[in-house]
This record gives structure tokens, sequence and C-alpha cells, in this order.
């Protein structure tokens, strides 16, 4: 991303795990602030105080799993700071998610999930956005950013959507195509510019990458 002219801010909004259990504890109860989005826009404004050359009229986010969740979030929460997003794979109704991802952040609590449902909001989409599923995901279904499709559209949205047939939760034997997707649409809507033709050098899966993705 940085080689192709991105500002790239990465950092732990508070109830992200990896830290002490009070700095995780921030997120129990809240899986709809997804990962405290509001000290990623804090630290954005922070960061771009001192630094001019931060455009925070052309911010934009992307990410895959839960990652691909709150990009959704991020454009419905913060629509005045994140501009475009790409969402992959996102598990975007916990409703209908693994029990231990939505009991683990919000319990039994069926109105939590309800709160952490991005197709219930999605009448509130003001942003660009891609949504990329594999269609044989087997950890997040693909029914989760089909019917966030479906009230978008219900909700007259304009939203682009690639189903990869064939490609599984990591897109594994597929990740040319996804990630030139992925980098096409944010040049063409933060930068303003028409892509060049690029060919990805092809990284061939191995189980000590493919161990990588969960260290």
């Amino acid at each position: 991303m940085a080689a192709l002219g991105f500002v790239i801010v990465a950092m732990d909004g508070r109830g992200t795990p990896g830290r002490d259990k009070l700095f995780h504890d921030a997120s129990y109860g809240n899986y709809a602030a997804a990962g405290a989005l509001d000290d990623h826009v804090a630290a954005l404004r922070q960061l771009a105080a001192k630094r001019p050359w931060m455009d925070l009229d052309r911010v934009g986010a992307f990410g895959h799993s839960g990652g691909g969740f709150a990009t959704v979030r991020a454009l419905l929460d913060h629509p005045d700071v994140y501009r475009v997003g790409v969402a992959e794979s996102g598990n975007h109704d916990n409703r209908l998610f693994h029990l231990q991802v939505a009991e683990a952040y919000d319990g039994l609590d069926p109105a939590a999930w309800a709160r952490s449902s991005n197709v219930e909001r999605a009448a509130e989409l003001q942003g660009k956005l891609l949504l990329i599923h594999g269609a044989v995901d087997d950890v997040v279904h693909v029914h989760h950013t089909m019917r966030l499709a479906e009230r978008l559209i219900i909700a007259d949205k304009d939203f682009e959507l690639l189903v990869v047939p064939g490609a599984e939760h990591f897109f594994i034997g597929y990740e040319h195509h996804v990630n030139r997707r992925k980098w096409d649409f944010l040049l063409r809507n933060l930068m303003g510019v028409e892509p060049p033709e690029h060919s990805l050098t092809p990284v061939t899966p191995s189980l000590e990458l493919i161990s990588r993705l969960f260290d």
C-alpha cells in the first residue's frame, strides 16, 4: 500500500487482544465498537495535526474477516472520516455467526449481537464500498456479505461486490485477483487515478506461510 503512495496507519484500539486483560476487556459487551474505532479516528487526527502530508479528506480502510466487519463499521460510524472501504470475508451479522465469537465478546445477549449487525445499518452507508467474499468460505459463510448486499440494494446504495467462485476464507490461489481489485478500488476512489496495468509476483503457498497467518 505504501508503494502505491498511501500513508499507512496501523494501531491497536482499546479492546484488541495481545495486551493485558484490562485492555482487552474494553471489548466485552461492545463488539459493535469494532476494536474502538473512536481510538483510530483520534489517532488519525492527532497524527495529521503535525503531518500536513496526511490528507484526512481521503481516508480509507480495508480488512479481512473481523477486519472486514470493522471496515464497514468504520464507514457507518465515522462517515466524516472514512470515505472508502474494502471489506473482505466480513462477519457482518453475529446473530448468524459462530457463537464462540458472538458470545466471547457480547455474552448471551441477543440485543448486543443486533447492535453489532452491519446489515441492520446498511441504509446509513455514505462512502465507497467494495465487498469481497469467497463463495465456499466455511469460516464466515458468504451469506454474511450477501445479506449486507441485499440490504444495501433495498436502501438504493451504490457499492461494488466481488464474489470469488471456489475461494475459501483466505482466498488461497486467488490472491492476485483479490489484491489487484482491492488496490485498484482504493486508487480510483482515494487518489482519483486510473490504475496502471500491473501483475503481482505469484506467491507459492506453503505450510510455513499459512501458519504465519495465525502467529
